[in-house]
């Protein structure tokens, strides 16, 4: 029989040892030390009492039985400690409150460690010879016995009355804990009386185990009561989002109310039914760019449904159900609908102001050939300011503009504008370019209230007429406000920049502006461009007018409109499809016949 209460004893404490390792190696929580304590304590009180029971000299059992206090005295203040981090209660758990918990502690151990004192708290009779001999108390030892189960009903009480307040699963679990609590205290009450047979044996560590072995399941497994399915139910039920929960077959099993109103059926209408069935009863279901779409009978009230599918494993990881969540956007939908139709709107406004910036045909003109390119920074959406122009001054005379406004937007295409349909009404077959430049600049000064400029060539050009020679030379006279020269590319191979620099309009009242005269024979080239072309960049290196000449003397055979193919080519292949800067070109070619542009 001793034997057998010795190995229960020393079985408790092993166990109860294991689960105060198991606490401190988890550690997740400050309150998990106060229980790694809790069960050290009962550990060493079992190990000590069964040490106690197995030894047969009395003064060893005695040393056993006095050396078992030391778990009976931390466990009450252990508890204690442990229900007051759990219950939310940390702040009093103060170095003053530890200190004052130990003092008791301490002071028992002295009286039953001193000679003198022993006596008072316990003592085996020398006449007892019995197996299980009777252990004799002293009166500090009910001071003691009070004191510790003052600590622990004062321990339990404040934890079972937080629990009750709450849910009823905290309820259900406070009744666990109690029964648990109960069993090792009634044990422990019942031997402490000398009750019948617990006279002889104190089973308290033992009936500890089961009480220590739900607590650490409690706090690590279910964290002492279950609170994710009590968050998350919460969580769910405030969601707006329609959720719905699937079993394996696809039949619904639970909703939230959010699902209940936008199904617009009962909870129990629900249940049992296939999702897909009841998406189908909208009487309009499908799949669009947004989501899910779903709408009355009659294909009014669209609403758009962002569907989310989350399949729900069993805990041997077999596909249980499904969670399928429906968070409308249909605002959002709609907003990104009249982003793009602001955005298309806005791209044929810019695509039509663009189309205005250049001819949609060049004129004819007699031994000349013309090409033209037009490119927008970009993809095309944002209005540039580069602009071109060809027209008749008279049946002999013709002018040509290309310009660059600073800026982009509507009013960098204003002033483009401005300045194109200004110069054609000032600009006449005897005025020369620098002339009708100065009266154009007077123009966009006293219209245009930002601070925006325009560089620009403009040039008169007479093709041979009349009785000239068709070997005669087009004369051309240029003027350049602001913009970088022209190039000609004559028959020897030779590329020249022609024309004098002069200055910006809209920037001065007085321009300095200059005319420059260009003779262009047969079969030679000239090119104007703004400088989305020479800055075209690749890397920190520009595609420059070096290119541009290079191109122009290696293709020199070419068209006007092939060799402004090529030079755009080369640009793009230079930097990439989608310039930083709009690109404008002319290529003027004098060749010996009529040629149509």
């Amino acid at each position: 029989m001793l034997t057998l209460l010795a190995t229960l004893m020393a079985g408790a404490g092993l166990v109860l040892a294991g689960l105060a390792a198991y606490v401190a190696w988890r550690r997740g929580t400050r309150m998990g030390w106060s229980l790694a304590v809790l069960l050290v304590a009962v550990a060493w009180w079992g190990t000590a009492y069964a040490v106690e029971l197995s030894v047969a000299d009395v003064a060893a059992k005695s040393l056993w039985g006095d050396l078992k206090y030391a778990g009976i005295v931390t466990l009450a203040p252990a508890w204690l400690v442990f229900v007051l981090q759990y219950t939310g209660r940390s702040r009093w758990v103060t170095r003053r409150l530890v200190a004052a918990l130990t003092v008791p502690a301490v002071a028992a151990l002295v009286v039953l460690a001193l000679p003198a004192t022993h006596d008072l708290v316990r003592y085996y009779s020398e006449t007892a010879a019995d197996e299980l001999p009777i252990v004799e108390s002293g009166p500090a030892f009910w001071v003691i016995f009070g004191y510790n189960n003052l600590l622990l009903v004062g321990a339990t009480v404040l934890f079972l009355a937080s629990m009750v307040k709450l849910a009823r699963t905290y309820r259900r679990m406070a009744l666990v804990l109690l029964g648990s609590a109960l069993l090792p205290w009634a044990a422990n009450i019942l031997h402490n009386l000398e009750v019948g047979w617990f006279t002889r044996i104190d089973l308290t560590p033992f009936a500890f185990t089961i009480t220590g072995g739900l607590l650490v399941w409690g706090l690590f497994e279910e964290r002492l009561v279950d609170l994710a399915p009590l968050a998350r139910s919460a969580v769910v039920e405030s969601m707006a989002d329609a959720v719905f929960v699937l079993d394996a077959f696809g039949r619904i099993v639970d909703v939230n109310p959010s699902a209940v109103a936008l199904a617009d059926r009962s909870r129990i209408e629900l249940v049992g039914r296939r999702l897909r069935d009841l998406v189908n009863l909208s009487g309009i279901a499908e799949v669009g760019p947004g989501g899910l779409v779903l709408g009355g009978p009659e294909g009014d009230d669209l609403r758009t449904f962002d569907v989310s599918q989350q399949p729900l494993h069993d805990v041997a990881g077999r596909t249980a159900g499904e969670l399928v969540v429906l968070r409308e956007v249909t605002e959002r939908v709609r907003d990104q609908e009249r982003l793009q139709q602001v955005l298309d709107d806005r791209s044929r406004v810019a695509a039509t102001l663009q189309a205005s910036m250049v001819p949609t045909r060049l004129p004819e003109i007699p031994h000349c050939e013309l090409a033209s390119r037009y490119v927008p920074a970009g993809d095309g959406g944002e209005i540039g300011g580069d602009f071109l122009d060809v027209f008749a001054l008279d049946d002999e005379t013709w002018a040509f503009v290309l310009g660059d406004v600073s800026g982009k937007g509507a009013e960098a295409a204003a002033v483009s504008a401005a300045t194109r349909y200004t110069l054609r009404a000032l600009a006449g077959p005897e005025a020369s370019p620098a002339t009708t430049l100065r009266e154009v600049n007077a123009v966009l000064q006293a219209q245009t209230e930002s601070e925006r400029h325009c560089t620009l060539v403009h040039g008169r050009l007479r093709p041979p007429g009349g009785g000239d020679d068709p070997g005669s030379p087009v004369r051309i006279t240029l003027s350049l406000a602001g913009h970088h020269w022209p190039l000609v590319l004559r028959t020897s191979g030779k590329v020249e920049e022609v024309g004098m620099l002069g200055t910006a309009l809209a920037l001065f009242d007085d321009p300095e502006l200059h005319d420059s005269d260009v003779e262009l024979a047969p079969g030679e080239v000239l090119c104007v461009f703004t400088d989305g072309l020479l800055e075209a960049r690749r890397g920190r290196d520009q595609f420059g007018s070096d290119r541009v000449a290079d191109l122009m003397r290696e293709h020199s055979d070419l068209s006007a409109d092939d060799m402004a193919g090529v030079v755009l080519d080369a640009v793009r292949a230079f930097h990439g499809d989608e310039l930083d800067d709009d690109l404008a070109m002319l290529v003027v070619r004098h060749v010996d016949g009529d040629v149509r542009a």
